[in-house]
Parts: C-alpha cells; structure tokens; sequence
C-alpha cells in the first residue's frame, strides 16, 4: 500500500495488544489527535466515527482512539499535552460571541465606498449650477451667445 492513510494500521506482530488511548464525542477532534500520534510515529485508528456520527448515543463519546499497548506510555504523554493545551486556551485567541464594536466595524466595511448623503448631493448639484452660470458668462463674453435663451 503505497499511500499511508491515517486508519491504516500497518504491520504488527500477532501477540500484539490493542488499547483504547481515548474517547471522544466528535470525530474531528479524534482525527486531531490521530494526526499528532502519527506525527510522532505511533500508529492508531478510529473505532465507530460512522456510527456515532450518525446516531450519538451520548454517554462518555463512543469514537475511539486505538493504539498498540506498547505505545501507551508515549501516546498517554501526547494526549495529556493535547488535552492540557485545549482547556488553556486563552480567551483572546478563541472564537467569541460578536459584540457591539464588533458588529459596526463590519458593518462599516461592508457598507458602499461611494454612499452619498442627501447634504452632498445638494453641494454638488450647487456646484454644477454654478459652473454652468461660469461656462454661459464665458461663451457670452466670447460673442457665441447673445442672450440667455440662446444658451439653452
């Protein structure tokens, strides 16, 4: 089998052991732990992720995590650092329920770059009238037009 997958157990021996290292209630987490154990060169598999994704049963989480009893010492080690890191996660660095600040501030760069308000829009068609009254005093200077109605 030339592509490793993470279920893939490998070769052992035949006397050798199977433990549970861990269960847990969410397939993801199991695989997170799966990773790392396989990272550090410990081979494991997943036991019921189908089922118990399916229909939870609830309980102590039916997705098992196995190892060999051989590896038990180190891949204990790994999932205790594992289980630490999770419950000391500090709270700047997870997910939070959005507040007020927060919620403006998207709001703000969702909103359209080119959003006028009605108090611009009267300055500039003030400022259009005006360069009209500038363009029409220039052409009646230069002869083009004689009297206002010509301008038009």
């Amino acid at each position: 089998m030339d592509q490793e997958i993470l279920d893939y157990f490998g070769e052992f021996e035949e006397n050798t052991r199977i433990v549970p290292l861990k269960y847990f209630f969410f397939e993801s987490e199991a695989r997170l732990y799966a990773a790392r154990l396989k990272e550090a060169g410990i081979p494991c598999f997943i036991s019921n992720a189908n089922i118990m994704s399916v229909l939870p049963l609830g309980g102590g989480g039916g997705i098992g995590l196995h190892i060999r009893e051989a590896d038990l010492a180190e891949a204990s080690r790994i999932a205790a650092y594992l289980d630490h890191q999770k419950e000391n996660t500090s709270r700047e660095t997870s997910f939070h329920d959005a507040d007020h600040d927060d919620i403006e501030y998207q709001r703000a760069l969702n909103e359209p770059p080119m959003a006028f308000s009605s108090r611009q829009a009267w300055y500039w068609l003030i400022i259009g009238i005006a360069l009209l009254v500038i363009l029409r005093a220039f052409l009646r200077a230069a002869g083009v037009v004689e009297n206002w109605r010509d301008f038009f």
